[in-house]
């Protein structure tokens, strides 16, 4: 079994449903940051996560000339 594959995937939503229990359960300032740590946590990385899928998406999709975007040297 291979349980590093299942907490890669699932450890950003348990960040987030633990940040938002705790954040409800908090009753002073450092439980209510260390919730808003983990919150901040897990919508980072599902952002990220998103962010990079798209952009594979666009790449594979893409003809490869296309992918390949030459910049411009300012001077």
């Amino acid at each position: 079994m291979d349980l590093e594959f299942y907490w890669y995937e699932v450890s950003p939503f348990i960040y987030t449903v633990a940040g938002g229990f705790f954040l409800g359960r908090a009753d002073a300032a450092l439980p209510v940051m260390s919730a808003v740590l983990l919150l901040t946590a897990g919508g980072t990385i599902l952002f990220l996560r998103r962010t990079h899928a798209l952009r594979m998406r666009e790449l594979a999709e893409a003809p490869y000339p296309a992918a390949i975007r030459p910049t411009t040297a300012k001077s």
